[in-house]
């Protein structure tokens, strides 16, 4: 019941909740205190992943989203601010992938090799998440 638990509140956290969470306990913590073998840990840590994954989709749309509705209010085209904006998300995806090829290289080719690359893949898009959130709301003056 306690890994259903911990597994329902990972998927059914909105992402508001999610940038302020504690990035540690949701992407490694929290699989590795609720699994007993290595493949529950990689199948954990793989779902936490898609499910930062769908919430950075997520925070990635609402911020073009803030971006078009500024640009409309300055009476402004936003192409240029979102084609940086596009621009910056594919040099941090290359940024995130080698960042997390190192992290599972780091078991030296030991079993948590695929967990360690999949606990980094999620925590590095709840801070990407967060800088999403830091940009609306102190650059861009959103609520």
């Amino acid at each position: 019941m306690r890994v259903a638990w911990m597994v329902m509140t990972i998927v059914l956290m909105p992402v508001a909740a999610m940038a302020g969470t504690d990035i540690v306990a949701t992407c490694y913590q929290t699989c590795a205190d609720s699994t007993h073998s290595n493949p529950e840990y990689k199948a954990c840590v793989v779902r936490a992943a898609d499910r930062a994954d769908q919430l950075l989709n997520d925070s990635y749309k609402k911020l073009q989203d803030a971006v078009r509705a500024d640009a409309k209010d300055m009476g402004q085209s936003p192409e240029v601010q979102l084609g940086y904006l596009k621009d910056a998300q594919k040099q941090w995806i290359a940024y995130r992938d080698a960042s997390c090829t190192f992290e599972d290289s780091l078991a030296f080719g030991g079993t948590s090799i695929g967990g360690n690359y999949s606990s980094c893949l999620c925590a590095l898009s709840y801070e990407r998440i967060n800088d999403f959130e830091r940009i609306e709301k102190a650059v861009m003056g959103s609520p």
